[in-house]
């Protein structure tokens, strides 16, 4: 039995899709190949890479992926476990865990076999190390999400709840790891996302993964660890990205309802969820649907209902969509930046994605860091009126630190709400009018808040059978 258990946990690990570069990336592998026999040049290198890709585009990067963070913010009540901050150790946790270590061990694929071929193997001698490069970003993507979902990315250096982290395909030899300390943890991620940063091509689409997009990322980490030196820094990997954007063909988008008509085509992603087939939605129903059928109506916290209603973006990114079902004409009060056509049989059932990053985040992560910095409120507050400006919103002008702040986590959720972790990341920096963190305000007394429960248990499927692994504080006593 032991021995079944490993064949399966591993077979999670070692799943490769290669996939023909005619298209970009297609979601069911035209042919499986060793790859010790199959790459063997840079077709197939790409090839490889766009296996990893595609790990991306699965249904767990979309509603388990931002799902899980809204629930815990108290904004939906997509996940109720979350929602009531009593996680459980199965369902989305134990897809989650697995979805982002696929991905991981994906990236690890080329970064094994591509580094092995010879640099005239490639017809473009750039490429070789382009590869690499995003595959590193990927991977650093994948650790990334794990973290913050699974690991106490806020505890002190020295803890010891950090990642388990790979840098290796899955074997026998190595499936089961220890966690990484938290400090140990942010090198390893900051240290793939920098090479990204060196080596990654520029933008030229959100479906992969450039230098910009490797900028923000790690200005992302950097904003919600803040540790000494950390808001300067992310500072700058922003105003650069920002400053790039233009040069590179990174633009906002006139209105958000243009943004969401062009989902993972949009200029303003710098990476998102895509998949190539979006032509049978009945027949690829948990796949490309995943969104309308497991996230149900408005908001369920009083305050997060009235921010959204209180602001003239709440039309574009909610309205009347189809349900999920093939009874013609029948719709629901749903987030259409997400459902989009609904499901029925035959046409282009169009584009479901997620935006991972776009550039409005960057402009609002500008402002918080501005403000972090020591720069005045009336400078910290211009990139967030260059958001406002683009959905034809008056300028702000807070006078008050605590004004700022309000204002700042408003128009993350305003903006952002349902797209990714960035509300509920929010509410954990900026503090409300109690000096609390925001979420404490927003969630209103719904539900006790327990900062241990501010992460999610690491899922069954690597407790039973991991013997080198702790379990998160708090979630001691669940039973496997």
């Amino acid at each position: 039995m032991k021995t079944l258990i490993l064949r399966i946990t591993l077979s999670i690990f070692l799943g490769l899709t290669f996939i023909g570069c005619e298209d970009f990336i297609t979601q069911d592998p035209k042919y499986l190949l060793t790859p010790e026999a199959a790459i063997t040049d840079e077709n197939s290198a790409q090839n490889l890479l766009n296996g990893a890709y595609a790990a991306v585009g699965s249904n767990d990067y979309t509603a388990r992926f931002s799902g899980g963070f809204s629930s815990m913010l108290g904004s939906y009540q997509y996940n109720s476990s979350a929602y009531n901050m009593n996680m459980q150790a199965t369902g989305d946790n134990d897809a989650l865990w697995k979805i982002f270590y696929t991905t991981i061990n994906r990236a690890n694929a080329v970064l094994e076999n591509v580094s092995k071929l010879p640099d005239d193997s490639f017809k473009n001698p750039a490429r070789k190390k382009e590869i690499l490069a995003e595959a590193k970003g990927l991977r650093a993507f994948a650790h990334l999400y794990t973290f913050w979902y699974f690991g106490r990315w806020r505890d002190e250096p020295s803890s010891e709840y950090g990642l388990i982290f790979r840098d290796q395909m899955a074997e026998l030899t190595n499936v089961y790891q220890p966690r990484l300390n938290i400090k140990d943890s942010y090198d390893r991620i900051i240290a793939d996302l920098d090479e990204a940063i060196a080596n990654c091509p520029n933008y030229s689409t959100g479906k992969r993964v450039s230098k910009q997009l490797a900028k923000g990322l790690k200005a992302k980490l950097l904003l919600n660890r803040g540790w000494d030196n950390d808001y300067k820094e992310a500072l700058v990997l922003v105003n650069d990205v920002i400053q790039e954007a233009t040069a590179v063909g990174i633009i906002l988008e006139p209105s958000l309802t243009k943004l969401y008509e062009n989902s993972w085509d949009s200029k303003e992603l710098l990476f998102c969820r895509y998949r190539e087939q979006t032509d049978d939605v009945v027949s690829a129903y948990n796949f490309t649907y995943g969104y309308n059928y497991a996230i149900t109506g408005l908001p369920t916290v009083t305050l997060a209902k009235a921010i959204l209603e209180s602001d003239s973006r709440f039309g574009e990114g909610w309205g009347m969509v189809r349900y999920p079902s093939l009874t013609p004409n029948t719709t629901n009060f749903r987030p259409k930046k997400l459902c989009r056509k609904g499901r029925f049989i035959g046409g282009d059932n169009d584009k479901y994605t997620t935006y991972f990053l776009r550039l409005t985040e960057l402009y609002l992560m500008q402002a918080e860091l501005k403000y972090r910095t020591g720069e005045p409120l009336t400078a910290a507050v211009g990139p967030i009126n260059t958001i406002r400006f683009r959905s034809n919103l008056g300028p702000l002008a807070p006078a008050t630190p605590t004004a700022f702040e309000k204002l700042l986590f408003d128009e993350y959720f305003k903006e952002l709400n349902l797209e990714n972790d960035a509300d509920w990341m929010a509410s954990l920096r900026l503090k409300g009018a109690n000096g609390q963190a925001m979420i404490y305000e927003f969630r209103g007394g719904t539900v006790a808040l327990e900062e241990d429960r501010f992460v999610w248990p690491i899922p069954t499927s690597e407790i039973k059978f991991n013997k080198l692994i702790k379990q998160n504080p708090s979630y001691e006593s669940l039973v496997y």
